[in-house]
């Protein structure tokens, strides 16, 4: 859309100069060049009159037991994502590309071309696009069966950390292209997660609802281990000291969720999320508490103040139990503990348009802490939260006093990072508040 606006703008200039050393005719005004540029082709892309089209989020896409198809900047690994009001909007005469991994379902009850897994349809106006020719409505391009993700294994470490490696999820399309959703830094040897890596934007707060939750899987990793089982509540009872778990109450270990699902746009995004490498043992009163509340308080942040942001989202040290033992949901076959009970979960945000500035929110994973303990051993960067005017949430939340629910804090990124070691080294850099 720039670079078409770029055009008609220097097309403007161009006339304007002409039209000034003639000095015989008129200048035409703006609207008439926009005629005469009416169907213009520049890079590809034709330039057409009149209102893009906007797709709503919540409204016109297809049904949410449809499944939709990968929304894509053609020819790229990129999603085309929503504007800051939730709308996916296309320019008049431009193309999005719809990328399915099996077949098309029929368009308005004509077969699709089965070779077919990406195809272009062209904006018309509002939500109606064209392609072969037909004027269809956008929410008819459905895909024909689900569309997997993958969880891969890159050849590259974290940091310095000698059994860590980064792992990349999302969608491959079979041409050569991935299309990522998150990245993560995971330890196969410990069976644990450093962090989550992904991406924030104004439009992330008007993330599709009612997109069905799924079976969290292992997807192609953790050989050897049920999952299902050692996350399970029977699981944990037979495994810990009697009191610790009380499933009435909240008080077990859910998978949580490292990147959200609610911090993810589309469907295909969210449900990229359910799986085993992105999640780490948190305390369910925890997650549906105070967790909770610091998740949809740093979406909304970043839409009020129209940052895009690139967020961590990870687990420090291990739960310590009676007699100083960490706290592990399973064991190998040496009796060694796997799958740590993390002592603290962090989200930190970097503002990608200043790197430098950013703020790490942290949150105490013992429901069974008291505030002595915690401010004896969980406190482990120096608390900002009272230089930044917009973490008042913060202030109120652990003013209620319900330990259970968790116990939060703010630091400096810089601060973090040089107790955090798994996280990347430039983070170290990043010194300046969010504020």
């Amino acid at each position: 859309m720039k670079l078409l606006l770029f055009g008609l703008i220097l097309r403007i200039v161009i006339l304007r100069e002409i039209r000034a050393r003639e000095a015989i005719t008129s200048i035409p005004d703006v609207g008439q060049i926009i005629k005469d540029l009416d169907g213009l082709q520049i890079d590809g892309a034709t330039f057409e009159r009149g209102a893009p089209c906007r797709v709503d989020l919540q409204k016109d896409l297809p049904r949410p037991d449809q499944v939709q198809p990968l929304y894509l900047r053609p020819g790229t690994e990129l999603y085309w994502l929503p504007n800051n009001d939730g709308h996916l909007e296309i320019p008049r005469g431009a193309t999005i590309e719809l990328h399915c991994s099996h077949p098309f379902a029929p368009v308005n009850g004509e077969p699709v071309d089965e070779e077919l897994r990406s195809i272009e349809v062209k904006c018309v106006e509002d939500t109606t696009f064209e392609w072969t020719g037909a004027k269809m409505k956008f929410r008819d391009f459905v895909c024909s069966h689900s569309i997997p993700y993958t969880v891969e294994r890159l050849d590259r470490r974290c940091g310095d950390l000698v059994t860590s490696f980064l792992y990349r999820v999302g969608y491959d399309t079979g041409d050569g292209r991935f299309v990522a959703t998150m990245e993560l830094c995971h330890d196969p040897n410990h069976l644990r997660t450093h962090y989550a890596s992904h991406q924030l934007t104004p439009a992330n707060v008007h993330f599709q609802k009612n997109v069905k939750r799924l079976k969290f899987s292992p997807a192609g990793h953790f050989t050897g281990f049920d999952m299902a089982r050692i996350y399970s509540p029977k699981s944990q009872v037979k495994l810990m000291a009697p009191g610790l778990i009380d499933v009435k109450s909240g008080l077990f270990l859910a998978r949580g969720h490292l990147a959200a699902k609610a911090d993810l746009i589309y469907a295909s995004q969210q449900r990229s999320s359910f799986n085993y490498v992105n999640v780490a043992p948190q305390w369910q009163s925890f997650n549906g508490g105070q967790w909770a509340v610091l998740e949809d308080s740093t979406r909304r942040y970043v839409a009020s103040s129209g940052i895009s942001a690139s967020v961590y989202t990870g687990t420090y040290g291990e739960m310590k139990v009676a007699g100083s033992k960490s706290l592990h949901l399973t064991t190998d076959a040496n009796n060694n503990g796997l799958v740590a009970v993390p002592q603290l979960f962090y989200r930190v945000l970097i503002d990608n348009g200043k790197p430098t500035r950013g703020i790490a929110l942290l949150g105490v994973n013992n429901p069974h802490a008291t505030l002595a303990q915690i401010q004896e051993s969980y406190i482990i960067c120096d608390p900002v939260e009272e230089q930044v005017g917009w973490l008042g949430w913060l202030h109120k939340s652990n003013a209620k006093g319900n330990l259970k629910k968790g116990y939060l804090y703010a630091c400096s990124v810089a601060d973090l990072a040089r107790v955090v070691e798994q996280l990347p080294r430039p983070l170290l850099q990043v010194d300046e508040l969010l504020a």
